[in-house]
């Protein structure tokens, strides 16, 4: 196996050597000092752009909307039989020995469109309250439910002293999967829910993650996060807050790596670190470098995907010590391979190491006289 870019007509662009094989467009292009930032590590997904007051991390005026599911507890003060009507007026001896008042008034509770322990926001976003009917609640802040309760029950009760709260948060949630140590399902409540929070929920990471490649999906839109930075860095950018139906993904390491082939020490398929670039010196030297006895120096080749099918290729001369210096500037990409070509009288010395055996067949066949 080796690289030829004599085997196919080549074409001199201003970008360097262009080839067409099999459908596949080659690009080749020496790197030299001067066109080492031509090799830049492309991002693995990209990064939308979204106003900071739609993401960042501040709980500065959060308040919670009631949605459907949902479930309010009432407390109208010196009315019990306002409160889930029935269950406020009993005795606490009669709801712990489950009476026949006390089932009768779950019951009635159950079919007014709440629980023992409050009323469920409907499928249509309301609620049933007596005297009042049926109330819209859905997309609310407490405080404007509670607003209109007390206006609606002032028209019966003077003066109403009133209080709403939510008592079972089950309308919103969100996602964290991937490498957590327990995939979450994270509802939100009236504390407003944070990447960070998310993932603690979850359990932490697990040492497979890939930090730096995390994922928000927030409908149909995707940003990146980097929990390298926020949670080793404290860049606290990367904590955004969570809105209802997101989905935090954090991917293995292994969809980050490189690929080290051809005549190298310890031919290898690499995980990117998650605490930085990784750049060609590095990756060769975590392969053991190049094979002293049968790699061509001048031959190293970093292969990269560039676009729908195109593919660029950068040679890189490493027979001098000022090209390894250089190494360490090119920056890789996750699925980047790197390959160094085999020396001539490498090629020369393995064909003839499979003709010898050929060549001894022969002369015992000759010996025998045949």
């Amino acid at each position: 196996m080796r690289f030829n870019a004599d085997s196919a007509t080549p074409a001199q662009t201003q970008d360097g050597t262009s080839v067409d094989v099999n459908g596949q467009h080659y690009v080749l292009r020496p790197l030299t000092v001067a066109g080492v930032n031509a090799v830049t590590a492309a991002p693995v997904r990209p990064v939308v752009d979204e106003p900071a007051e739609d993401v960042m991390q501040s709980g500065i005026g959060y308040q919670y909307k009631v949605g459907v599911g949902d479930v309010l507890h009432v407390i109208v003060w010196d009315h019990p039989e306002l409160n889930n009507p029935g269950i406020g007026a009993q005795s606490g001896s009669a709801i712990q020995t489950g009476s026949a008042q006390t089932l009768a008034a779950q019951a009635v509770a159950s079919s007014n469109g709440g629980d023992a322990l409050g009323r469920v926001v409907q499928a249509d976003g309301t609620i049933y309250y007596p005297y009042i009917g049926t109330l819209r609640v859905k997309g609310k802040t407490v405080p404007e439910i509670r607003a209109a309760l007390t206006t609606g029950i002032a028209r019966y009760v003077r003066a109403p002293q009133l209080d709403v709260s939510v008592v079972s948060f089950r309308s919103q949630k969100v996602y964290v999967t991937g490498e957590v140590k327990q995939p979450e399902v994270v509802p939100l409540t009236d504390v407003p829910v944070n990447v960070a929070d998310a993932i603690g929920l979850a359990g932490g990471v697990t040492p497979e993650a890939d930090l730096s490649g995390a994922t928000l999906t927030r409908g149909k839109k995707q940003i990146s996060i980097d929990l390298y930075r926020l949670l080793y860095l404290g860049d606290m950018r990367n904590n955004i807050r969570l809105v209802d139906g997101d989905i935090v993904d954090i991917p293995n390491r292994r969809i980050k790596k490189v690929f080290v082939m051809g005549e190298i020490a310890k031919p290898a398929s690499l995980p990117m670190p998650t605490d930085g670039p990784y750049t060609l010196a590095e990756a060769l030297n975590d392969a053991g470098g190049l094979n002293p006895l049968t790699s061509n120096a001048r031959q190293l080749y970093l292969v990269r995907a560039s676009g729908l099918n195109t593919t660029t290729v950068f040679h890189l001369d490493c027979s001098s010590p000022v090209a390894v210096a250089l190494a360490d500037q090119v920056v890789l990409s996750p699925r980047d391979i790197i390959y160094v070509d085999a020396a001539s009288v490498t090629r020369f010395s393995r064909v003839i190491s499979q003709m010898l055996p050929f060549a001894g067949g022969l002369a015992d066949l000759k010996s025998l006289g045949m």
